[in-house]
């Protein structure tokens, strides 16, 4: 298809992006929140969700092509409109070559080319298979795993070392799976059994696809070693434990401790990471046996399974015929979504995908204003007070260990917006006729960039992030927390809103992503990023015991019938959101007292109080298929958003304050079995 139909005309893009503060106004209601979605007939008390959000769920609708509505999505889309403003732009345009610009104009053009991707069929990736069909033996498929868009059972890149994170070492773990986690392939009865037919029925129509001969026999073959593979991988809660995800070895401990793979090769595949002087063999048990079962498969059927995950992660980059098989599987039968995404919108989205910090270069300077990094930093040392006071007076943690929370506190570092400092891309050669040479040469890129990143150290300059994103993190190695530019808008910060509703919103998200350095997981490294244990055996046991109420709560939320939330997978971020918004709203009171004279404003009858609260309810309305909400359960760590909100208010104090919840309301909790933690 021609650049020419996507883009009809400029107006029709620039129509969609209007800014995301035209006004003087908050974007949600007079103050920040909508009260028109208020229940009338739903208690605070007995669903704090519903109430604040029912009447936003009986509208919402969600968008083609995707399997939930909420406001990051919303933003996402908001986000998508700008960027594709930006690429309209710049294909009007003539740029020097390998300039920013001229990357992110080509790579448009080339993902919204179909007719091309049409006529080119399978060609592609011929030569990567036929790299598959010379492979004779097991360490020869072991080394194409590490190849550019070949999936393997074991997977490896370049990491802080967390006992001194501020080098990196080469990095081994358990690989991806087809399917969303391993309780699919390991899950009794309905719809496990389903979805592990509709996986093979979706490898022999690949393998048919691609020319291969006995397709059943394959995809029956594939499957059963995936399913075996599947068996030895660790479940996510234990991916969560970073003492264990610690196994440093030398090169010739690792070919010892799990033999037959060479291991020097392999690694030197990766490209060149076997001058890394150990390697962290993160999931380390479940390498070993994998390798074990590997090596104990015939060639031809780990040839075939190689075969189906080559084809399988490429099938977006060829025809129109690859991509709708792709989709089917994937998307409609796996997560309900019935009908792919616009082509424009795929378009955007892909390009985005891959030149995104190029384009969120431009982001950054046309759409995030200096002022709201100063307010969003502003707020954050509300929140670094408030957390410094409540390690202060926390019942259950000793002195000693006390010392060592206040000084990880403190060495907490924050990025805001957009990187100080940008990669350098100039070297990748993106055509506009090209598609699958684009997507290659910058994974060749990405693995030059690794070698380099394990000889220099650490790059505290560096962004898990693009600007562009709605996302925001913690990183462990680096201690420190990060927002970036897409997210920062309504109605998670929104500079003409209440205050009570910012600190109810990005204040709680800026908590949570604090309480990340001091969760389940978080709480092994200490303030300068290293694997250490700084707790006393009496805080640590003190900690288990409120973390395991914790985990008891939500073990007994079900998002969808029949699939519970795993507390213990969900851990970590539900100790950050708990956290996040005891310690939000301390530091709103801080802010009352500070700014306000120590009275709040009373507005539409509600005080500050209630405002806050339902600020939070607000940030997390969501509409999901049931195929995502059981995804989401087995295979994320966060918990489905009704029990972001309900899950979380019912352990704290003032919202029963705020709201007169009382015994007998649904989420009422005894004060004695009320989670407090941080």
């Amino acid at each position: 298809m021609k650049i020419r139909h996507l883009l009809a005309t400029a107006s029709a893009v620039m129509a969609l992006c209007a800014p995301a503060f035209a006004s003087d106004a908050p974007q949600f209601g007079t103050w920040g929140v909508e009260t028109k979605n208020f229940s009338t007939t739903i208690r605070p008390g007995d669903d704090f969700y519903a109430y604040v959000n029912e009447g936003w769920l009986k509208t919402a609708v969600i968008p083609q092509g995707l399997t939930s509505y909420d406001d990051p999505t919303r933003i996402y889309l908001a986000n998508e409109q700008r960027i594709g403003a930006i690429i309209n732009d710049l294909l009007a345009e003539k740029h020097a070559r390998n300039s920013p610009e001229q990357q992110i104009a080509d790579a448009y053009r080339a993902f919204s080319d179909q007719a091309r991707l049409d006529a080119l069929g399978m060609k592609p990736i011929l030569p990567d298979l036929a790299l598959l069909n010379e492979a004779r033996t097991h360490v020869q498929l072991f080394h194409l795993m590490t190849q550019p868009g070949q999936g393997g059972v074991v997977v490896g890149g370049v990491l802080a070392d967390p006992a001194n994170p501020k080098s990196n070492l080469a990095a081994l773990q358990q690989g991806p799976l087809t399917l969303p986690a391993r309780d699919y392939y390991l899950g009794d009865g309905e719809p496990y059994a389903t979805m592990r037919k509709l996986l093979r029925d979706y490898m022999a129509a690949t393998f048919k696809r691609g020319g291969f001969d006995d397709a059943e026999g394959r995809a029956n073959r594939t499957l059963a070693f995936e399913i075996e593979v599947a068996r030895r991988q660790w479940p996510l809660d234990r991916l969560r434990d970073q003492e264990k995800m610690y196994h440093p070895m030398t090169l010739a401990e690792l070919d010892r401790y799990a033999p037959g793979v060479g291991w020097k090769s392999f690694l030197a595949g990766l490209g060149g990471l076997d001058v890394s002087p150990k390697i962290n063999v993160r999931t380390d048990s479940a390498i070993k046996d994998i390798v074990a079962l590997t090596l104990a498969t015939p060639v031809d059927t780990v040839r075939d399974y190689m075969r189906f995950s080559l084809l399988d992660g490429a099938a977006p980059l060829l025809s129109s015929e690859w991509q709708e098989a792709n989709f089917d599987f994937h998307s409609r039968k796996l997560l309900g979504i019935k009908v792919r995404r616009p082509a424009l919108q795929r378009a955007i989205a892909s390009t985005n995908g891959l030149v995104g910090e190029q384009i969120g270069r431009i982001y950054v300077a046309r759409h995030f204003p200096e002022s709201y990094r100063a307010q969003v930093s502003d707020m954050i040392g509300y929140m670094r007070s408030a957390f410094h006071d409540r390690i202060a007076a926390l019942p259950w943690m000793d002195d000693a260990t006390r010392a060592e929370a206040q000084a990880k506190l403190a060495k907490v570092s924050q990025h805001i917006g957009f990187p100080e400092k940008w990669h350098d891309y100039s070297s990748i050669v993106i055509r506009p006729d090209d598609l699958f040479g684009n997507v290659r040469r910058k994974e060749a890129w990405s693995r030059d960039d690794q070698r380099a990143l394990l000889l220099e150290g650490r790059r505290d300059w560096e962004w898990p992030y693009h600007p562009q994103e709605v996302n925001a993190g913690y990183m462990a190695s680096l201690n420190s927390i990060t927002f970036p530019a897409g997210f920062l808008q309504p109605p998670y910060f929104d500079p003409k809103a209440d205050a009570a509703v910012n600190f109810g919103a990005i204040a709680a998200v800026i908590g949570h992503e604090f309480g990340h350095g001091f969760d389940d997981s978080g709480s092994q490294s200490d303030g300068d990023g290293r694997l250490r244990n700084w707790w006393t055996d009496a805080s640590r046991t003190e900690f288990n015991k409120r973390t395991a109420g914790l985990i008891e709560q939500y073990n007994q939320y079900e998002p969808v019938p029949g699939t519970h939330i795993n507390g213990k997978q969900n851990l970590g971020e539900n100790i950050g959101d708990l956290g996040g918004l005891s310690i939000a709203y301390d530091a709103y009171r801080r802010y009352v007292a500070d700014k306000l004279g120590g009275q709040d404003k009373v507005i539409d009858g509600l005080n500050g109080d209630k405002r806050y609260f339902l600020s939070w309810g607000q940030v997390w309305r969501n509409v999901t298929v049931p195929e995502e909400l059981r995804r989401q359960a087995l295979s994320d760590n966060h918990s489905a958003n009704p029990f972001r909100v309900n899950g979380v208010v019912r352990n704290i104090d003032a919202w029963y304050d705020a709201f007169g919840v009382k015994p007998g309301d649904k989420l009422y909790l005894p004060p004695d079995q009320r989670v407090k933690i941080w």
